[in-house]
């Protein structure tokens, strides 16, 4: 009897037995882990040409072969196809927090940048204010800090969820409300979660607004109070509503994977680009850029 035949014969019934099994959700097993088992063939390989007796052989073979059944058996199989796992997770206190709070604004201030990283949660900015910016925040398990720089007629805020304030409660909705100071030229941008977006900017001077989103329902109303306005929206599933004053032009950009559209006084220049009859004439021009996974979109010219 060649014994060489009876390694490799071994080897190949036992591979098989545990694919066999694994296709019957008997067990289930990590076959990276078993890969990691491959120098066992070199030296069963060896074990096979050595000249010595074919008992001791064979002893090798079987200890070699015992050694890896369980080392299979430890690391890379689970037996059953129905597991419970138990997790206890430390008990979190839950935080329910307001905040109110203004930024000063002085007569310097010409140009202002708002940057908000943000939960999940509904974002309204509507309305003026004689602060630079006013903040308030309810219903909410997050608490938010803020930085301001200042440098000459610039100003620039950042808004952010501080960390540690997070509390945990199914009933909790971050709902935050912003108030602007209309003198400033503002540059906007928004990072959030899944959000519910809706701006008014009809007051303000707007040179760019940045959205950008998970899951999203975004409403934008644009004013006319500055020559060139640039919006861009990045969203994954999201509902965008934009609405356009109808004396500005507008030049839409839009990437989506799968979306529904509506554009009012859109003329279609090519594919995924889109302009209004007024884009080349108008004395104020709004520039969007929309890149949404899937989306629905609609623009109205009010």
């Amino acid at each position: 009897m060649k014994y060489r035949n009876i390694f490799w014969g071994v080897i190949l019934i036992l591979i098989g037995i545990l694919f066999t099994l694994e296709n019957l959700n008997v067990i289930n097993f990590n076959v990276r882990e078993l890969w990691r088992l491959w120098p066992v063939v070199l030296v069963l390989w060896g074990i096979s040409i050595i000249p010595v007796d074919k008992w001791i052989r064979l002893g090798l073979v079987l200890l070699v072969l015992a050694g890896s059944v369980f080392f299979m058996l430890d690391r890379t199989v689970e037996w059953g196809s129905d597991r419970t796992y138990n997790v206890e997770l430390p008990e979190i206190e839950d935080v329910t927090n307001y905040q109110d709070f203004d930024i000063t604004n002085e007569d310097s201030t010409e140009f202002a940048t708002l940057n908000m990283e943000a939960a999940a949660g509904a974002f309204n900015l509507r309305d003026t204010t004689t602060s630079l910016l006013h903040f308030t925040q309810t219903e909410s398990g997050f608490q938010y800090k803020y930085i301001v720089k200042k440098t000459d007629d610039r100003v620039k805020i950042n808004i952010e969820t501080s960390e540690g304030h997070v509390g945990f409660n199914n009933k909790s909705n971050n709902k935050v409300h912003i108030k602007l100071n209309e003198h400033p030229l503002w540059i906007i941008n928004l990072e959030a979660g899944a959000a519910a977006v809706k701006f008014d900017l009809t007051p303000f001077k707007i040179k760019k607004l940045n959205v950008e989103t998970g899951a999203a329902s975004v409403k934008l109303k644009m004013g006319d109070k500055y020559p060139e306005t640039r919006v861009n929206i990045e969203a994954g599933a999201s509902e965008i509503v934009l609405e356009i004053p109808k004396e500005s032009g507008c030049e839409l950009e839009v990437s989506a994977v799968f979306s529904g559209k509506k554009l009012d006084g859109f003329e279609k220049i090519d594919h995924g680009h889109y302009q209004t009859s007024n884009f080349n004439t108008a004395a104020n021009k709004v520039y969007l850029e929309i890149n949404a996974a899937v989306s629905s979109y609609k623009i109205i010219r009010y």
